[in-house]
């Protein structure tokens, strides 16, 4: 399951299972190729490269699928949340300038463009989960303004412990939908089905 970038502007992840979690999302940026909608893809290298040889295999990414697919970008997680801190603080206007500047370019032809990102939970993994909740309306006062839309991931492993649920809550109610039943501990489902926004590969 994932969310629809037509219908869903800010959705979350929140996942135990890698593989599941690589499925949703191959899915969200395939649906938008296929339409001619372009995409952005902010994650780390082992992501990026997972999703380049997913998206390859599913004959919606490289040259010998034609120009009627959308455009993928792919930027370095941690390069691009470096380039707008300062001393170690995000810096909104410079948000705005990088990612706002990224996603004004790819939507010129006036197409949605679908983004994911794994910023937030970059941020998580260093323990700095306030700053991950203030990236996360930094992307909501963007998401306002520009015609995009955006699923973000995060591992349910950053939020088991007892001082980060806090966070947790913070963090999925900034999402218009959500992935994850914020149920901690092993055994629990990777995601469950959220209330709306949501299809299956093959449905749209």
């Amino acid at each position: 399951m994932y969310p629809h970038f037509h219908t869903c502007k800010h959705a979350a992840l929140f996942y135990r299972d890698e593989t599941a979690a690589h499925e949703s999302i191959t899915a969200y940026i395939e649906t938008a190729l296929r339409a001619g909608n372009p995409a952005l893809v902010i994650a780390k290298p082992a992501l990026a490269h997972e999703l380049t040889i997913s998206l390859h295999r599913h004959h919606v990414q490289g040259t010998p699928f034609g120009p009627q697919r959308g455009e993928l970008l792919f930027m370095d997680a941690e390069a691009t949340l470096t380039s707008f801190c300062l001393d170690g603080k995000l810096d909104s206007v410079l948000f705005r300038q990088v990612v706002g500047g990224v996603l004004g370019r790819l939507s010129m032809g006036r197409k949605r463009v679908a983004a994911y990102g794994e910023m937030v939970g970059v941020l998580c993994e260093r323990g700095r989960y306030a700053a991950a909740v203030e990236l996360e309306r930094l992307w909501n006062e963007l998401l306002a303004d520009a015609d995009a839309a955006l699923y973000c991931g995060y591992s349910c492993n950053l939020f088991d412990a007892p001082q980060s649920r806090t966070y947790y809550e913070a963090i999925r109610a900034a999402h218009a939908d959500s992935f994850g039943r914020g149920e901690f501990g092993a055994g629990r489902a990777p995601y469950a089905e959220p209330e709306s926004s949501v299809t299956s590969p093959g449905q749209s």
